[in-house]
């Protein structure tokens, strides 16, 4: 019998799932309290909300789009060179690390590849369809994808998706990595001037996860480095 979603994660040392947004949607999400799909979005009039993917080609518009353990760096790539001219002037984004627990809630959905592959036709939810995205190799977009030498919290295509259903709370995803310490210190900076809760907030800064290199060294095994920070400590005399 196939272990459950969440057996798998704990054996894998699965410790978050990751959400890429823009800067500048971050200070709407620590406003709001939590980061909610497409469709709340679409149907809320107060929401001033920089959408990403407007076609949502999963016809899942009431899912979140997220990654396992690490961001989907060619996503962030494809987003950064489709930019409009408006949102070159704020180019910065961040990556959300949330509660790894999202996996088995009822209604998340894995894909092994892109979910906008066929229309959504590859996206299951279960058991199965978990352990399929750490499958070798899997169909990518161009062809067959192997694992190489990534690490077992890793699904085998960088690209892989869950979708996590309707909303997620900020308490269950509250840790932000962004690029590097001036990032830090401007976001913290940002967030506390508009009120938000920046004290309930943890930082980390990992540039390597906002750059391609991040694939490859994956793929030969290796772990991108982290590094917390703490305003209080950053900004101490």
């Amino acid at each position: 019998m196939i272990e459950t979603v969440a057996q798998q994660a704990t054996r894998r040392k699965i410790t978050r799932l990751c959400h890429l947004t823009p800067l500048r949607n971050l200070l709407h999400i620590a406003t709001e309290g939590a980061l909610r799909s497409t469709a709340e979005l679409d149907s809320d009039e107060r929401a001033a909300f920089d959408q990403q993917d407007l076609l949502r080609l999963d016809q899942h518009p009431d899912h979140i789009c997220c990654s396992v353990q690490y961001p989907n760096i060619w996503y962030l790539r494809r987003k950064r060179q489709e930019a409009t001219p408006l949102q070159r002037l704020f180019p910065g984004w961040v990556c959300l690390l949330i509660d790894p627990s999202y996996l088995w809630v009822d209604g998340s959905l894995f894909c092994h590849r892109n979910a906008a592959a066929g229309s959504g036709a590859y996206l299951a939810s279960g058991s199965e369809a978990f352990a399929s995205i750490f499958a070798d190799p899997v169909d990518g977009a161009g062809g067959p994808v192997y694992r190489d030498q990534k690490p077992d919290s890793c699904p085998t295509d960088d690209q892989s998706e869950v979708l996590v259903p309707k909303r997620i709370p900020l308490e269950h995803a509250c840790e932000i990595v962004v690029a590097d310490e001036a990032q830090a210190r401007a976001t913290y900076v940002g967030l506390e001037l508009i009120g938000a809760p920046v004290r309930q907030l943890r930082w980390v800064v990992a540039p390597e996860l906002f750059n391609p290199s991040l694939s490859r060294t994956l793929r030969a095994g290796h772990l991108p480095v982290e590094v917390p920070w703490d305003a209080e400590v950053m900004n101490a005399p």
